[in-house]
């Protein structure tokens, strides 16, 4: 079993960056490794959404089906897999806002995986977050210029 957390400061307003996260298309731009995703119902998400995502982390394959447990506007958004599935996941991004043009994203993950395993996910996520956060910060960049 693996909880992580990290925490990062963003100088964007909190629904811009709550409007990101819960862009489930937009996780490619982010989240290094995604080689397939489905969305239903099609659109931004919401409680309910379900996901699919295929891909490759850290060398090792993942396909895991998810849903929307959690959403609350501007302020918090959770994916959670489905029960039933052969690993418990689930990634939770808080969202506390700081000021009207800024804000901190709390990034939690749980992931059910043997002992074993749980050291090598722990180091690869201490790198792999802060890396999902600054291309975060980066398709926010290019959002506010449109």
């Amino acid at each position: 079993m693996v909880d992580f957390e990290y925490t990062e400061t963003f100088d964007y307003p909190a629904a811009m960056v709550f409007t990101l996260l819960t862009d489930l298309p937009a996780r490619r731009s982010w989240m290094d490794g995604i080689l397939e995703q489905q969305i239903t119902p099609e659109g931004p998400a919401r409680l309910g959404t379900k996901y699919y995502e295929h891909g490759k982390f850290s060398g090792y394959e993942s396909k895991k089906s998810s849903t929307v447990t959690e959403f609350e506007q501007d302020r918090l958004f959770t994916l959670t897999t489905v029960p039933g599935s052969p690993q418990e996941y689930r990634d939770s991004y808080r969202i506390e806002p700081i000021s009207d043009s800024s804000c901190k994203v709390h990034f939690i993950t749980y992931i059910d995986v043997p002992k074993v395993a749980s050291l090598f996910m722990r180091q690869s996520m201490k790198k792999s977050v802060p890396e999902s956060a600054k291309r975060i910060k980066a398709a926010l960049a290019t959002r506010a210029q449109r």
